[in-house]
């Protein structure tokens, strides 16, 4: 058990709200003060935690992380779960800081720094319901594997950009250099395993790959691979009053790394003759008591070091403020990982009760999460100082034993 909790915590340690974009402050400030500026210099930092899954309960997570150990109650009804549905669950922490030069000219420059500590997690039911719970409650039954994978990436990165502003339209693009201090890569093929009656034979069918850099140095100081990311954002917003839509492409981009560890298994194994009633407990017996080299005698795992070049989870975001009055917006948003994941559609109502100070209740369904419900709170200070709080855990309020997300996210921007 030990073993497993410690590979979950390394999906928690990540510990995923997206960090702000260029094009998300547009929105912001028109969403929460009704302010259209968008071409003064300024600053803006911001900071943010998320963990998010379609199945994985807030509790299930909090004992994996503060207790080390999962108890049965928190995995009660997890083996009813359909195996062949997918599990989705993201964690991490992300940081920015991005200046804006050149407030009166219609290109302006802009220089940014940030961080990444992010897990994306998109796997069989079947291999959680198995790795959680044993394969001795699917006796009988071929459980459902893959295709599976799992993503960490680590990095820090620099970035320089541009910004083009003239009348109601405005676009940019950025490109970040990266320092990877992390990286792992779990992916699973077709892959399943059956348990005959009684628990007396295995049958697995197995292929996997496993990458994975040095994790012997302290994440600031490590630099395991070097790549690049680009974002870009269009805006459009016909007049003062009238909605605003944007869309962005962000970290789309790869990371080189040179000597990665990599372990793989392609094979049909087949285990018999004992009693097998948890196959992640396996030992010599199996294999009638005779000595163990090393995991590749037993299963013909092999292992490499090959250069990687690992892609990014790369994402679309479109953004629609709705102007209902003078105080209230209508925020809309819709966001699509490239490759993998399903739509995640947020929407929110904002309104301000005072000139420096708005409200928006909001909910989010699909993504990485099931249903969250959350409030944002922005405050703003002479025209020049904007300051956003966001938090989604207003699910553990409803539904405190089945909630499946968290997140907080807070950001602020100067004006000058």
């Amino acid at each position: 058990m030990k073993m497993k909790i410690s590979i979950l915590a390394l999906c928690l340690a990540a510990g995923s709200f997206v960090s702000m974009a260029q094009s998300d402050w547009v929105w912001h400030q028109y969403a929460y003060f009704g302010d259209s500026v968008t071409n003064e210099s300024g600053v803006w930092v911001s900071a943010d935690y998320e963990i998010l899954s379609n199945q994985l309960s807030n509790a299930l997570v909090s004992q994996a992380i503060f207790d080390g150990k999962i108890t049965s109650e928190t995995t009660a009804g997890f083996e009813d779960l359909d195996s062949e549905k997918y599990l989705r669950f993201t964690a991490g922490t992300n940081g920015e800081l991005w200046a804006r030069g050149n407030r009166k000219g219609k290109w302006r420059w802009l220089f940014g720094v940030g961080y990444k500590d992010q897990a994306y997690v998109t796997v069989k039911t079947g291999l959680a319901q198995l790795y959680l719970k044993g394969n001795a409650p699917f006796e009988n039954e071929q459980l459902p594997l893959g295709p599976s994978e799992i993503i960490y990436h680590s990095y820090q990165y620099a970035g320089l950009g541009i910004e083009h502003g003239v009348g109601p339209t405005t676009w940019g693009i950025t490109a970040q250099m990266i320092k990877s201090s992390r990286y792992a890569n779990l992916l699973l093929y077709n892959s399943s395993i059956f348990t005959s009656p009684y628990g007396t034979s295995i049958d697995a069918d197995i292929h996997m790959r496993y990458d994975i850099t040095n994790s012997n140095q302290s994440k600031l100081a490590a630099w395991y691979g070097t790549g690049y990311s680009l974002n870009g954002y269009f805006i459009h917003k016909p007049s003062k009053n009238s909605p605003l839509i944007s869309f962005q492409l962000k970290d789309f981009g790869q990371v080189f790394y040179q000597g990665m560890n990599r372990l793989k298994l392609s094979d049909s194994l087949k285990f018999e003759g004992v009693d097998v009633n948890n196959v992640l407990q396996v030992d010599d017996s199996l294999i009638g008591g005779g000595n163990l080299d090393s995991l590749e005698s037993l299963i013909g795992l092999t292992s490499a070091h090959p250069f990687v070049r690992a892609s990014l989870p790369a994402h679309i975001k479109v953004n629609y403020v709705h102007p209902l009055g003078e105080k209230a917006f209508l925020n809309l948003e819709l966001k699509q990982y490239l490759g993998f994941g399903v739509p995640q559609l947020r929407a929110g109502l904002s309104y301000r009760l005072a000139s420096w100070f708005t409200l928006e209740p909001c909910i989010r369904v699909g993504g990485f999460s099931r249903f969250d419900v959350g409030l944002t709170a922005a405050v703003q200070l002479k025209q020049s100082f904007q300051m956003i709080v966001k938090t989604e855990q207003f699910e553990q309020l409803i539904a405190p034993k089945k909630s499946t997300g968290q997140s907080l996210f807070v950001g602020a921007q100067w004006k000058f």
